[in-house]
């Protein structure tokens, strides 16, 4: 048998195992983020901007609402956009958290 064959053959006999796909491992809960700081001067219009692109994704969001826990998943994506941003950013994204957080109770 030549060995080009014979190379076949033996891939065939031991085949690798089947790959574990993600939607059969067990999902990791998520750890609650930091509350992001802003640094440096802030920058009024950079804020207002930021208010509005937060209150844009609150409203995307708005399903999630009204769900058990929603206001606080909510607040973990604002969180999550605010991370590495500009302060005048995080700033922005803190005054709609802070509205939900108190609104949410």
């Amino acid at each position: 048998m030549n060995p080009t064959a014979q190379a076949a053959l033996d891939r065939a006999r031991h085949p690798t195992p089947a790959p574990v796909f993600s939607t059969m491992t067990a999902p990791k809960p998520d750890k609650p983020l930091p509350m992001p700081v802003p640094t440096g001067l802030i920058n009024e219009y950079m804020r207002q901007q930021a208010r509005e692109d937060a209150r844009d994704m609150v409203r995307a969001h708005r399903a999630k609402l009204n769900d058990t826990n929603g206001v606080a998943q909510v607040i973990e994506v604002l969180k999550r956009a605010a991370t590495g941003r500009p302060g005048s950013v995080v700033q922005g994204f803190l005054d709609v958290i802070q509205v939900l957080q108190e609104h949410g109770q």
